[in-house]
C-alpha cells in the first residue's frame, strides 16, 4: 500500500524544514501568489510559504467503495473514466479500493488510459468501507503532502448503505418492551457516534477529501450517515455531494474534479505558541476577491 515508488518523481525538499509547516486547501476566483496573502493561526502570524495553484502538479488519490447495485455503479464508472481522461498531464492518479480494508489498484501515474481497466474490471460486491478506511486513506495522502511540493486531494466514490457495514450502526433495540428504551427513540446514535470519532481524527489531516456519494437512501439511519458523510469532507477542506438518482452522477463527479484540479494548496509556517485546535485565517491583499478555505486544524502533539 506504499506509494514510496512514485515520490521520487516529484521534487522534494533537500533539508526537511525545521519550522512546522500546515498545507491548506484553498479556492480563489482569480489567480493567487503567495505575495498576496496574509494569513494568521489563531491570531498570530503565519508566513506564507508557498502556494502551489492549478497549473502545478497534482496527485489525486480514487478510492471505490462500490458494493451496491451495477446498475447504478456502472454509469459511475463510464463517468469517472471521462473525468480522468479529462485531467492535465501534471495530474497523476492513484486507484485503491476500501472493501475488505484499504488495497492499492493501481500505483499513481499520468498515463490516464492504463487506469481504465483497473477501473472497468472492479468487481462491486463486498461491504461498505468508507469509515473504515478514510482515515488511513486521509494519511496515506498526508505523507505524500509531507515529502513532497505536489497538491494532493482525495475523491472517494461510494454506494455505501449503512446498513452494509461489518459493524453493526443500526443500533436495535435492547428492550421492545420498554417504550422508552433511547435505541428505540435515537436509531441513527451508534453511526452519530461512529463519524464523531472519524471526524476528529480527519481535523488533523491535511489533504481535502472529497466524496460523490452514489445511492441517496431516505431512511433516518443512512439520512444522519449521508449527513456524517458531508460533515467529514467539509472538517477537510473538501465537499460532498450526495446524488439522489444516477442522472446526477456524472455532474457530480464533474464538480468534484473541477474543485480538486482548481485548488491552491498554501504552505504555512505554524507560530510556536499556537493551541491544539487551531483557527485558520487567510485573507488576500485585495479584499473585494472572496477565498474559501477551511477555517479549522487540529494539530496533534502540540
Amino acid at each position: 500500500m506504499a506509494f514510496a515508488l512514485v515520490w521520487p518523481c516529484y521534487a522534494a525538499d533537500p533539508k526537511p524544514p525545521r519550522l512546522r509547516q500546515i498545507r491548506i486547501p484553498v479556492w480563489a476566483d482569480t489567480p493567487l501568489k503567495a505575495m498576496d496573502l496574509r494569513a494568521t493561526l489563531d491570531g498570530s502570524d503565519a508566513r506564507v510559504l508557498a502556494i502551489r495553484g492549478p497549473v502545478d502538479d497534482l496527485m489525486l488519490l480514487i478510492v471505490l467503495d462500490l458494493a451496491g447495485d451495477p446498475s447504478t455503479v456502472e454509469p459511475a464508472r463510464e463517468a469517472l473514466l471521462n473525468e480522468i481522461r479529462k485531467l492535465p498531464p501534471r495530474t497523476d492518479v492513484g486507484l485503491l479500493r476500501a472493501q475488505d480494508g484499504l488495497r492499492v489498484l493501481a500505483n499513481p501515474t499520468a498515463d490516464h488510459e492504463s487506469l481504465a481497466q483497473a477501473i472497468s474490471s472492479l468487481p462491486v460486491s463486498g461491504k461498505a468501507g468508507l469509515l473504515d478506511t478514510i482515515e488511513a486513506a486521509g494519511r496515506i495522502a498526508d505523507a505524500i503532502l509531507a515529502k513532497t511540493t505536489v497538491r494532493v486531494a482525495l475523491l472517494y466514490i461510494s454506494d455505501s448503505d449503512v446498513a452494509n457495514y461489518r459493524e453493526d450502526f443500526t443500533n436495535p433495540v435492547i428492550n421492545s418492551s420498554d417504550s422508552h428504551d433511547l435505541s428505540r427513540r435515537f436509531p441513527e446514535t451508534l453511526v452519530q457516534e461512529k463519524i464523531s470519532q472519524v471526524e476528529s481524527v480527519l481535523a488533523g489531516q491535511q489533504a481535502p477529501i472529497f466524496l460523490v456519494h452514489l445511492s441517496y437512501r431516505t431512511d433516518r439511519i443512512n439520512d444522519a450517515y449521508q449527513n456524517g458523510l458531508k460533515q467529514l469532507a467539509e472538517t477537510t477542506g473538501g465537499k460532498a455531494t450526495l446524488c439522489r438518482w444516477s442522472g446526477e452522477v456524472p455532474a457530480a463527479l464533474e464538480k468534484s474534479f473541477s474543485l480538486i484540479g482548481s485548488h491552491y494548496s498554501v504552505t504555512l509556517a505554524s507560530p510556536e505558541r499556537v493551541g491544539r485546535t487551531v483557527q485558520v485565517s487567510i485573507v488576500r491583499e485585495d479584499a473585494s476577491h472572496d477565498l474559501d478555505y477551511r477555517t479549522r486544524i487540529f494539530l496533534p502533539g502540540r
